[in-house]
């Protein structure tokens, strides 16, 4: 019998420092993480229905990206994207031409035959990517080292994206996420924000078969990797 899938999200009452990544629990199937108003207009939230994914706390403006993590169950009853192809070698998915998009949130979590990574995005168009394994991955800009936990290594460059354009929007947008997850399928994530219209995603996994593709109302880009 299946269970119900235990879920990762990244909320915006967040730890200021990526040192201090916190973990808490919630055993509730029914109760969402609470919301946090936000007094110049909140992100939209992830529809559960669409993704099989509990809502998504609303990022208030002039708050860094959430760096904690709250763990909640969740229902699979709804799996949009589940057509989308399993993969083992490159994806690409050129993104709509008039597409600018901010980063909102990255969240994570896994499901019976997979581990997932959600990247909630705001603004017009639709979300393109790029994607493939790699041996040894960088930083934007500066090319700094990345060291994933996990087997194989898959680097996505989500294109279509924006840079931030105020004060709020860069000190809610532009912060560096990484994290070990201990997933079945992903070990470790890694965030670089947006440079030149696109922010990286570097995964450390266990598996070699993914897949990506967009999903609308809200917009977000979904990343999945299946179990070995």
């Amino acid at each position: 019998m299946a269970t119900a899938p235990s879920r990762r999200i990244f909320t915006a009452s967040a730890l200021a420092s990526l040192s201090s990544l916190a973990l808490a629990s919630c055993d509730s199937t029914t109760d969402p993480a609470p919301s946090t108003p936000s007094a110049s207009g909140a992100v939209p939230s992830t529809n559960a229905a669409a993704d099989g994914a509990t809502a998504t706390v609303p990022i208030p403006s002039g708050e860094p990206l959430p760096t904690a993590t709250t763990i909640v169950a969740a229902s699979e009853s709804s799996e949009t994207g589940s057509d989308a192809p399993w993969v083992e070698t490159g994806s690409a998915q050129a993104a709509g031409d008039a597409a600018r998009l901010l980063v909102t949130g990255v969240r994570t979590g896994t499901h019976e035959d997979y581990d997932r990574i959600v990247v909630d995005l705001s603004g017009e168009g639709t979300p393109g990517w790029q994607a493939g394994w790699v041996a040894d991955a960088g930083t934007q800009g500066k090319g700094d080292p990345i060291q994933p936990s996990g087997i194989y290594i898959l680097r996505v460059f989500g294109t279509g994206a924006r840079m931030p354009s105020t004060a709020e929007e860069i000190a809610s947008a532009q912060k560096t996420l990484s994290a070990d997850l201990d997933l079945p399928a992903i070990a470790s994530f890694h965030y670089d924000p947006t440079v030149e219209a696109q922010y990286q995603l570097v995964l450390g996994t266990s598996s070699q078969s993914y897949r990506i593709f967009a999903l609308s109302s809200p917009t977000r880009l979904v990343v999945d990797v299946k179990h070995p």
